[in-house]
């Protein structure tokens, strides 16, 4: 072989070697990147998992707190053997639990006997069973709250129990039980695109999307956790088998993988990003996996797009060789045969060469538009980001503004009648509470289907009983302003919609009104009902200002808004318009003859429920 056939073969297989280096390092590069990109993601979505866990919680924390305040539990207490005072509390847990949605109620006396309960009429009641081994009955006998998560010992089933003594002066004379089921707040995880589990602090899985994983072990047990387990009957030993996937293994990026069955319509095993965080307060961890197919689509994408930069900068330096090759053998010929030539040659020679490095700076030009064109897409991308990032994060401020004010408003009260001893003034008020408390959790349900079409169903909803219910929720601002709205509307009228969002139309037409009137020296406020065989109509009206005909063109527009800044975000009618389109309606506004506003909402008309039709 040829000295030059030697070097050019050793220069085509560094070149190769090279690449092979530069695509390696990309790989890497974008590997690392793409996954601690996804890992962010994941991690804000484990912390909406941990709130909207937390928020269930919530919902029954204080229930036993409230019994045992109730003067009936203290007197069945006293007298645990008196048959009246039994099947009066029996029954009144009962009203209790189904009113909270509660899995059971019960009362234990001092030996952490069962001696009413909400389920005494069912075979499987806890009346007369001893359930002194559970912690959260010697957390309550020390005087204080109670919680565990178990498997129940009659039911079967998991649940999380809250328990609170019940005092006499400054005895403990017995302890109330609420057990919190499982089944929806599962559901809420199951609806998320990643797999969720949470773990208690012996590695216990107790609540998981999948449901192959629940009451699983991330690892095996040993003696001490499971005599515990034992003792409080807390779990079937059995049961206790662990999870068909080993433990996530440390990638380079400092993230951590793990190959696990998912569960979907496919069984077979994938690779998933996973994450964690501790909840402190439970001595719970939440767990994610992510999905990393998307992931490794962005990483192949990243590097094919490398490793085509990189042959096309090889085959313009090919170009570029070849032709100075051919150049510098065709001089060569022109000097051998006539030296006569040489100041045509060498002036051929300086324009190739000034060809030559015009093409290399274009060549660069080209490279640097490139570059750019790349810089400027990713921040159009990274804007588009932000942009919806925070149109969510008002649009959520705003829905959650209303409900949280009426929270403060009826706790503020509640505590006022238990200081009077208005005990059962003080549950309605916290019944209430409850209510906009789940009210609030189902709006949070809507950040997790960001991006995604909204599960929201529309059946057949009251929407009398939405008025109403909304006007009691404003009875507050309503007196402030002096205002008794004139109401002109059947007993009742049914539309197609979903009760909560046509609650929150209701809520912004009123409270708009009222912006409208807060300056007029008669304020007034009429709210009228029409309703038809194929449509019903409802109109809110005032005696303000009216709108102008500029804003009356832009008054549904996201972030438009006529008031004062610092007085709302201008999106309260841009979610009513689309909420009252998503129930196949209209939402129209316009000017009233006599001065004000006119907004008109026209809904389908409904069948009752046959329940309702019944009454």
């Amino acid at each position: 072989m040829r000295p030059q056939s030697i070097r050019r073969t050793l220069g085509f297989g560094l070149l190769a070697v090279a690449a092979v280096g530069v695509i390696g390092v990309a790989y890497r590069w974008s590997e690392a990147y793409v996954l601690r990109d996804t890992a962010g993601l994941g991690r804000a979505a484990m912390t909406l998992h941990v709130e909207n866990i937390r928020g269930w919680l919530g919902r029954y924390r204080a229930l036993p707190h409230v019994y045992a305040q109730d003067a009936h539990m203290k007197a069945l207490l006293r007298d645990p053997a008196n048959p009246a005072l039994i099947a009066a509390a029996n029954r009144q847990l009962e009203v209790w639990n189904m009113a909270t949605g509660a899995a059971d109620t019960y009362v234990l006396d001092r030996t952490g006997t069962a001696i009413a309960a909400s389920n005494w009429d069912q075979e499987a009641t806890f009346v007369g069973r001893n359930y002194a081994f559970r912690p959260y009955y010697s957390q309550a006998m020390q005087g204080r709250l109670g919680r565990f998560f178990a498997l129940g010992t009659q039911s079967g089933k998991r649940g999380y129990y809250f328990s609170h003594p019940v005092r006499d002066g400054n005895e403990i004379i017995g302890v109330t039980v609420v057990k919190a089921g499982v089944a929806a707040i599962e559901e809420e995880l199951r609806a998320s695109p990643h797999e969720i589990y949470v773990t208690g602090p012996a590695g216990v899985i107790l609540l998981a999307s999948h449901p192959d994983w629940r009451l699983k072990t991330i690892q095996p047990l040993d003696e001490t956790a499971l005599d515990r387990i034992r003792a409080n009957r807390q779990f079937e030993i059995d049961r206790l088998k662990p999870v068909d996937f080993g433990p996530p293994a440390q990638h380079p990026s400092g993230e951590k993988l793990v190959v696990a069955r998912p569960d979907r319509s496919d069984s077979a095993p994938r690779e998933f990003l996973y994450l964690s965080q501790a909840m402190t307060v439970e001595g719970w961890t939440l767990h994610l996996l992510m999905d990393t197919r998307v992931a490794r689509t962005q990483i192949l994408t990243a590097v094919l797009l490398a490793a085509s930069l990189l042959l096309a900068a090889a085959l313009v330096g090919t170009l570029v060789w070849q032709r100075r090759r051919r150049l510098v053998e065709r001089l060569s010929e022109r000097e051998q045969a006539q030296i006569t030539l040489e100041r045509t040659v060498n002036e051929r020679t300086a324009d190739l060469r000034t060809a030559n490095l015009l093409l290399e700076a274009e060549v660069v030009e080209r490279k640097a538009a490139e570059e750019e064109l790349r810089r400027a897409q990713t921040e159009l991308i990274q804007a588009g980001k932000l942009a919806a990032l925070g149109q969510m994060a008002a649009a959520l401020s705003h829905e959650f503004n209303q409900p949280l004010t009426a929270i403060r408003t009826y706790a503020d009260n509640a505590i006022a009648f238990l200081e009077r001893g208005r005990d059962d003034d003080a549950q309605t008020n916290i019944g209430r509470i409850s209510k906009l408390t789940e009210r609030m959790a189902e709006l949070s349900k809507h950040l997790s289907n960001f991006a995604r079409k909204p599960r929201d169903t529309v059946d057949a909803v009251s929407l009398i009983g939405a008025l109403h219910e909304t006007l009691e929720l404003l009875r507050g601002r309503l007196e402030a302003a002096d205002i008794e709205p004139l109401i002109d509307a059947p007993d009742n009228a049914w539309v197609l919609g979903g009760h909560v969002r046509l609650q929150h139309v209701i809520m912004n037409l009123v409270t708009n009104a009222l912006d409208a009137v807060r300056e007029q020296d008669r304020p007034q406020l009429s709210i009228a009902v029409q309703a038809g065989p194929q449509e019903t109509r409802l109109v809110v009206e005032d005696n303000g200002q009216g709108i102008s005909g500029e804003s009356l063109e832009q008054i549904f527009d996201p972030f438009f808004t006529t008031k004062e800044v610092g007085q709302g975000l201008g999106l309260g009618l841009s979610i009513s318009f689309n909420i009252v389109k998503d129930f196949g309606g209209t939402l129209r506004a316009e000017n009233r003859q006599e001065g004000g506003a006119r907004f008109t909402v026209t809904l389908q008309t409904a069948a009752a429920p046959a329940e309702a039709a019944a009454e």
